[in-house]
């Protein structure tokens, strides 16, 4: 029988086509660390409620943890001292200098090991990243979007990937423990592209914002620099194709 050269080239596309998609499947599920060593990370808290925190979760609420003394316009700082990967996890090495007023950090407060599966599916059912305050991660693997919609996480979370990677959590009355917190609370975290956190805001009923963190922005001679780079860039290959005209 024999077969025309059409269907052989329809044939063809068809398969190149199909490799193609599956390709990209296996390239989106190939989760990284989008950190890297010596990386310098900082939070401001714009905003913290203490005695709305206070009687929503106890007066501890800030005694430990990733809130450790957080309050109003103090800062938080992480350093990315080595980053590691093996064929189930990724790592980061992290010293921490907790919620500070001042500019001078000094030493460092805490450390930690963050690790993650690179298979985001091999977590249980109904997964929650911690137990107690923030109940969110401040560093994810990237791309965070689709990392968060593999992991099995448990019925207080919903990820929205509609704009921005988005986790948002709802802490149920009285589900923590007996008459903590005294009030459902909610909580929305924004990712950038690296998978760091970027905005956090905690709030109850009616829209009520009682803690307010977001990571710090470049300083702004960095953004003018990188902008009049770009400029000089863009302005060097107008010139560029200007004098290609003319010769």
């Amino acid at each position: 029988m024999k077969i025309k050269k059409r269907d052989i080239y329809t044939s063809t596309v068809l398969l190149f086509i199909f490799t193609l998609g599956f390709s990209s499947i296996v390239i989106a599920n190939e989760y990284q660390n989008g950190i890297n060593t010596n990386d310098e990370l900082i939070w401001n808290c714009h905003l913290c409620d203490e005695n709305k925190m206070d009687a929503l979760f106890g007066g501890s609420w800030s005694d430990a943890g990733i809130f450790e003394n957080l309050s109003a316009n103090k800062r938080m700082k992480w350093r990315v001292n080595m980053v590691e990967e093996n064929s189930t996890t990724l790592s980061a090495l992290i010293s921490m200098w907790m919620w500070k007023f001042e500019d001078n950090w000094g030493t460092q407060d805490n450390s930690a090991k963050l690790s993650y599966l690179k298979n985001p599916s091999l977590y249980p059912n109904g997964f929650n990243f911690t137990e107690a305050l923030p109940f969110i991660p401040f560093w994810l693997p990237v791309p965070v979007g689709e990392y968060l919609g593999e992991v099995p996480l448990g019925a207080i979370y919903d990820v929205d990937n509609r704009v921005l990677p988005t986790l948002n959590v709802q802490i149920v009355k009285d589900s923590i423990h007996s008459n903590e917190p005294t009030e459902t609370v909610y909580i929305i975290a924004v990712y950038n592209s690296n998978g760091i956190l970027s905005s956090f805001k905690l709030y109850t009923g009616g829209n009520v914002v009682v803690v307010d963190i977001s990571l710090e922005d470049l300083p702004i001679f960095a953004i003018i620099s990188t902008t009049g780079l770009l400029l000089t860039f863009v302005c060097s290959i107008v010139l560029y194709i200007k004098k290609k005209r003319i010769y």
